[in-house]
């Protein structure tokens, strides 16, 4: 059952945008998703017909619940969503404390997912943290999500050091890269991809053009396949996921020991 990171050095590249998308994509290849929003910003719920003033989630329950499954929200058929919820500021300090320990979070995460052909999607926060230390260490891919701009571009160097660490690096197999946001209007832009996907290389995982339909999905709390399947946005998504699929096919049981 693969675990699958969607993180930034930085934030408002739209991680949690491509993570609501990207589950709708995987869900329609077949698999059952379970999304889960380890950002105190709590944003993944406005893709999910659920508001941000929805108070369920893991900050009010963590300590409380034993077995994270009682927290799944139904999203769609084969979609559920594990939101981060509403808290007070002590309250997200102390999540994020535990998010931070691999012997508090790998356990929650392996009773939560018990099942084949599932694929489990994180809303990383952005930048480096304990949080992201211990999902990297234990997911199947960490998948990094940049703009087509030069702050990105400068920020990859960093990326590169962070997940070079501990050993799971670029060689393994569990980083690649996704250039969301390309404008191909721009000549900066296209610029800036080409630099990109020399150094991003076999690790590049996948672009995705600037697209209205994604802000206007987002507007009606609706996939941009259930609202414009033919836009650009729904074929790069698509296409990201039929790569996923490929690396982790249906029946897959998990890799190199970790617990996913």
């Amino acid at each position: 059952m693969p675990l699958i990171n969607i993180m930034s050095p930085k934030g408002g590249v739209g991680t949690t945008t491509l993570c609501a998308n990207l589950a709708e994509a995987l869900r329609r290849l077949g698999y059952r998703v379970v999304m889960i929003d380890f950002d105190p910003q709590n944003a993944l719920c406005l893709h999910s017909r659920f508001g941000l003033d929805d108070e369920r989630g893991l900050v009010t329950r963590f300590e409380e619940e034993g077995d994270w499954r009682a927290l799944l929200l139904p999203v769609a058929d084969g979609v559920e969503m594990l939101p981060f919820g509403l808290g007070s500021v002590s309250q997200q300090r102390a999540l994020l404390q535990a998010l931070g320990q691999r012997s508090f979070v790998e356990p929650h995460l392996e009773r939560l997912i018990q099942s084949r052909n599932t694929f489990v999607l994180v809303d990383m926060p952005a930048g480096q943290s304990p949080v992201t230390e211990v999902m990297r260490d234990i997911a199947n891919l960490s998948l990094a999500v940049f703009l087509a701009d030069p702050a990105s571009l400068a920020l990859l160097p960093r990326m590169n050091a962070f997940h070079g660490e501990t050993g799971a690096t670029q060689n393994d197999g569990r980083l690649g890269y996704v250039i969301n946001q390309m404008d191909t209007r721009s000549r900066l832009n296209r610029e800036v991809v080409g630099l990109m996907l020399e150094r991003f290389g076999p690790y590049q995982w996948g672009v995705v053009h600037r697209d209205e339909a994604l802000m206007e999905a987002l507007a009606e709390q609706r996939s941009v396949f259930d609202l414009a399947p033919a836009s650009a946005a729904a074929r790069d998504i698509g296409e990201l996921a039929r790569r996923l699929a490929e690396r982790f096919p249906l029946n897959f049981a998990g890799d190199g020991g970790r617990p996913f």
